[in-house]
């Protein structure tokens, strides 16, 4: 494997850099120091064309509109009204989606430069994120690990912080198999019987529904537009797909184009994957986020809260891999 590095834009009087991580195959995958954003992941089709499978801007944007390929915290998805109460204290947030904080505000840990340093197979990127960043209690030391291997690609969350606090990551990774040409027919296959409900505004509405008899049903793998467009309120709401999948036991997650032949598996210990279809995007649909993760806005549910409350005594860890091959 090598690791090949260029500067890319300045930000903020520093420097902005891609890294590659490529293997000896040529699967590839590039990645930011601002934000962690992954910018290509390279896999071949089945007639050995490598092509990059995930969406990103033409140029560096500060903004990233669309949160593309960053990693995405200090909580990702929206927080109810940008608030919450920890241990009978209120905290306010910065909201930055209506009335809501969504992925840890305007300032949140998708937009900080991060310290990249090179392993053997990879490399760790870390960045401290001090008390009351965006209305968050207490200083965090942020630490994901972007680890590479033959057609395949692993990412371990680490988070340590200071002060009990609510911690929630994932990666915001567009996926497009099919390379521009039909994403609406790579098929989802999800391991998940039921789903969280919205409300018009985006937030989690506290209501778990059946997946069965519903569009919201990919147990057996179907293309994500065959029901996108389907006369059903949540779609409605939504425009599209826009919500939780409570995982089941065994998690399987796998997104296929039968066109390129290509197929993704993604392996996770998170209990909820948010499938996202790009509805906000242009073009719409153009590709497909699977956000492995707890249940958004846990801290307001009190169900789920649990899931997101970490402290000095119990650092949060999780991990995402996704790996790839070619059906022939």
């Amino acid at each position: 494997m090598k690791i090949q590095q260029r500067i890319i834009a300045k930000y903020n009087n520093q420097d902005i850099i891609e890294y590659q991580l490529i293997t000896s195959s040529g699967f590839q995958v590039n990645f930011l120091n601002y934000g962690g954003i992954i910018t290509a992941i390279y896999t071949p089709d089945k007639d050995g064309k490598f092509a990059n499978i995930v969406l990103a801007h033409q140029q560096f944007d500060p903004q990233n509109p669309g949160h593309l390929g960053a990693i995405t915290g200090r909580i990702a998805g929206r927080i109810a009204n940008a608030n919450f109460t920890l241990d009978n204290t209120t905290y306010k947030l910065m909201a930055n989606n209506g009335q809501h904080n969504l992925h840890g505000g305007p300032d949140g840990l998708d937009k900080q430069i991060w310290k990249v340093e090179l392993m053997i197979n990879g490399a760790k990127l870390s960045y401290t994120s001090q008390h009351n960043e965006s209305g968050f209690p207490s200083t965090i030391k942020f630490e994901v690990e972007y680890l590479i291997a033959e057609n395949e690609f692993q990412i371990n969350y680490y988070a340590k912080p200071e002060n009990k606090t609510i911690i929630n990551l994932t990666n915001h990774s567009y996926f497009d198999l099919s390379i521009g040409k039909s994403p609406l027919q790579q098929q989802l296959t999800l391991n998940a019987n039921y789903y969280a409900e919205i409300d018009k505004t985006g937030i989690v509405s506290g209501i778990i529904s059946p997946v069965e008899n519903t569009p919201f049903d990919f147990r057996n793998g179907k293309n994500i537009g065959e029901e996108i467009n389907a006369n059903h309120a949540q779609l409605k709401l939504a425009n599209g797909y826009d919500h939780p999948f409570i995982l089941t036991e065994n998690k399987q997650i796998f997104l296929t184009d039968a066109q390129t032949g290509r197929i993704m598996e993604i392996i996770t210990d998170q209990p909820v994957c948010v499938v996202y279809s790009a509805n906000h995007y242009t073009p719409k649909h153009a590709g497909i986020c699977l956000e492995t993760q707890a249940m958004p806005n846990a801290i307001n549910w009190e169900s789920y809260k649990n899931d997101v409350i970490y402290s000095p005594d119990k650092p949060y860890q999780s991990y995402n891999i996704w790996k790839f091959r070619i059906n022939h």
